[in-house]
């Protein structure tokens, strides 16, 4: 099996290619690679070569992005600026590139990639697509106009003029998300709810720390009882650790300054009671942690935390009516309890400021994604596919 060079030079438009070599290389996959030689050395040297030249065509593009961005969109902040160029050079959005040059009928797979439905090869085509542009920054002699030419002409362009376009509803403070989506067609509320979903998980797609938690909460959520809803397990999750994240940790702290915001937080305590059942698994927009609190200690799926929970419930003076009593307590057994509930939990409740807003704004956008999603004239099976990608790690789950 070789590469039909005379067909990708055609796909690219780039009918002289310099260094055929080079579009061998990028369109040869590793698992084609370690599937036929037995010389393990060259094998080695081949993938190295694929690797180097993904890794060359991720910075460049990230170049030719952030200067595209620059010189086209003078209004733009930085904020503005790398939320887009974090959209455009996602491998999700590369590997939508590669679904553009049909690359999968160019290149090279190996037997156990061949036959895998191209849907679940979204990383695999947007690296591909990376080490093919890093073949042609090569083939125009490292000149960065000439290859930021071309990828603006080809994708980049009109991916950010779609990015924009199906965001302006996004970045419109007038517009009443849920009302809007319950306006439109089945196709624009399909289009709009993906491009939310894209900002959301971009939000914390940089952020190890984030990407960490998320997984956290992927894992936690797989073992839970199968007779709750997945998706609605890892939304408890998320508004869990959000509650004891930028909750818990902040108020149990006899270090802080006593307000009352934090008996305000401890009150939730004597208010679970009044809540019910139908309240687990719900976000709430008020954002409130008798919500939580009470999920944890009505359910089952956190029996060591709910013991704790109960326990702390039962030790707590009341904020409101024992001032006073509470502070001591606070004061004396509020870092034992921080410490044991980062135990029972079983993850690091620590996160910098900036990790916490970021945290603040994906839980709020999920939260409004979730509601446009149950607004929306979307098919059961088409929400049901979408709630499936919610809440996963982009660096190991691109969706």
């Amino acid at each position: 099996m070789s590469i039909n060079i005379e067909a990708v030079q055609q796909a690219i438009c780039i009918p002289n290619f310099k260094r055929i070599d080079l579009l061998e290389i990028a369109l040869t996959h590793p698992s084609q690679i370690y599937e036929n030689s037995n010389n393990r050395q060259q094998q080695d040297k081949q993938e190295r070569n694929y690797r180097r030249l993904a890794i060359l065509g991720d910075a460049i593009l990230g170049t030719v992005v952030i200067d595209y961005l620059y010189q086209e969109y003078p209004g733009f902040n930085q904020e503005e600026i790398t939320n887009r160029k974090s959209h455009v050079v996602s491998r999700k959005n590369c590997y939508k590139f590669a679904k553009q040059l049909s690359l999968k009928s160019l290149c090279l797979l190996g037997g156990s990639e061949r036959f895998q439905d191209e849907n679940k090869q979204t990383e695999l085509f947007g690296e591909m697509f990376e080490a093919l542009f890093g073949a042609i920054y090569l083939h125009y002699d490292r000149i960065l106009s000439l290859a930021s030419e071309w990828l603006i002409n080809y994708f980049i362009k009109s991916s950010v003029n779609d990015f924009l376009q199906s965001n302006q509803i996004l970045e419109d403070p007038s517009v009443d998300y849920l009302q809007a989506i319950s306006s439109l067609s089945i196709d624009e509320s399909l289009k709009l709810i993906k491009q939310m979903k894209e900002e959301a998980d971009a939000l914390v797609a940089q952020d190890d720390k984030l990407q960490s938690l998320l997984s956290w909460i992927d894992k936690k959520s797989s073992l839970v009882s199968p007779n709750y809803k997945y998706t609605q397990v890892k939304a408890f999750y998320l508004a869990l650790m959000r509650i004891f994240i930028l909750g818990f940790v902040r108020n149990s702290n006899p270090n802080e300054n006593i307000n009352s915001q934090v008996r305000t937080f401890f009150d939730s305590f004597n208010r679970v009671n009044n809540l019910g059942l139908e309240l687990s698994f719900k976000f709430n927009p008020t954002f409130d942690p008798a919500n939580i609190i009470a999920s944890i200690l009505i359910l089952d799926i956190e029996p060591k935390l709910k013991e704790a929970l109960q326990e702390l419930k039962i030790e707590l003076p009341n904020p409101k009516t024992e001032q006073l009593r509470f502070t001591e307590w606070r004061q004396a057994h509020g870092q034992n309890w921080l410490d044991r509930i980062k135990q029972v939990i079983g993850y690091d409740l620590v996160l910098s400021k900036y990790q916490k807003e970021l945290l603040k704004q994906y839980y709020d956008k999920n939260l409004l994604l979730m509601e446009c999603i149950n607004k929306s004239q979307l098919a059961i099976e088409e929400k049901q596919e979408i709630e499936k990608t919610l809440f996963l790690p982009t660096q190991s789950n691109d969706v």
